[in-house]
């Protein structure tokens, strides 16, 4: 699997708010360290992480109100990353400054345009199930030692259920239903329709016994987001069904390691612990399992010759088309990046 450039035109899952207080945090997005902290009056802020003096990571210094004193130098940067204070210079240079990204803050994250700032438009974030009240949510953080089109396309292809997760939601009903992909403008949607099938062993949690009819979609929204729209309705009268979203929002932090920001939300026992608990505890522990996957995944890409030819069978067209789109935008970004003439 070759490596794809970096979509940087793009809004990324920085951080969970509860992440992002008046203490500095460092997080590297595309290749770029950035630095975020909270100014006093509670709005993020997220600013270039490295000093262009001598290259001291920001994050190592100290803020002082809303401005960051670099810890090696003294050299102060206000929230628009313009210099503040060169200690013993009378005037900052015009040239001494940090790049400035755009953040929007919804539904408990804190999403960061990567790219060109004039392209930062809120309205292309896809999310919209968190901190809405007809819904709850679940969530956790996950690190993959591996790139993020591993994780991508891992999401796009849930067969591997029946083989990674036989003990929460995979059973062999997944693999053996076939997959139908539409390639739609800026969207590759995978879409499994299972009737009359026994149920994975954690829907029992939530009171789920009885054979269901399960729906599965896994929707990729490039570069960055893949949702998994899924409901199992019982085949029989007095069970509950199930309905809910998972959000994966795949944030490439260098070429071999991403952050895995995910969420569970659901519109059906929303003021009930326990089934949060349930959702929570077997989401993080199935994610577990498919980050360890893909880390051996990514080991094993490291150490095999670059003319190692990778196969794909039927079951792949999502996760390919997938590809394939991400490739296209971070190709088209390219060109448009080269000056004329």
């Amino acid at each position: 699997m070759e490596q794809i450039p970096f979509v940087r035109n793009a809004w990324y899952a920085a951080a969970w708010s509860e992440e992002i207080g008046r203490d500095l945090v460092e997080r590297w997005i595309c290749g770029i360290p950035i630095v975020f902290y909270r100014r006093e009056d509670g709005t993020p802020v997220a600013l270039e992480g490295t000093c262009p003096h001598r290259q001291y990571p920001l994050a190592l210094g100290r803020l002082k109100g809303d401005q960051i004193e670099c810890g090696y130098h003294g050299i102060t940067f206000g929230c628009d990353g313009a210099c503040a204070r060169v200690p013993g210079e009378q005037r900052a240079p015009a040239a001494m400054r940090v790049r400035s990204f755009p953040l929007e803050e919804r539904g408990g994250l804190i999403w960061l345009y990567a790219g060109d700032p004039g392209g930062a438009d809120p309205a292309k974030i896809t999310e919209r199930w968190l901190g809405t009240s007809a819904w709850t949510a679940v969530h956790g953080t996950k690190i993959l030692e591996g790139r993020a089109q591993l994780l991508i396309e891992n999401l796009m292809d849930l067969s591997h259920e029946a083989f990674l997760h036989p003990e929460t939601i995979g059973n062999s009903s997944v693999a053996e239903t076939p997959i139908v992909t539409d390639v739609l403008p800026g969207c590759v949607r995978a879409t499994r329709l299972m009737k009359n099938i026994p149920p994975p062993a954690l829907f029992a949690k939530f009171g789920v016994s009885a054979r269901i009819d399960r729906t599965q979609i896994a929707e990729f929204h490039p570069p960055s987001m893949v949702l998994t729209r899924a409901m199992a309705a019982s085949t029989e009268p007095g069970y509950p069904t199930l309905n809910f979203v998972v959000i994966h929002c795949v944030t490439p932090e260098i070429a071999t390691r991403t952050r895995y920001n995910w969420a569970v939300a659901r519109d059906y026992a929303l003021d009930d612990p326990a089934v949060s608990e349930a959702w929570q505890t077997g989401s993080s522990w199935i994610f577990d399992q498919d980050v360890a996957a893909l880390n051996a995944q990514e080991a094993r890409l490291g150490r095999l010759p670059p003319d190692h030819i990778e196969l794909s069978i039927p079951g792949d067209a999502a996760a390919l088309a997938a590809r394939k789109l991400v490739k296209q935008l971070a190709a088209l970004e390219r060109r448009e990046a080269v000056p004329a003439g």
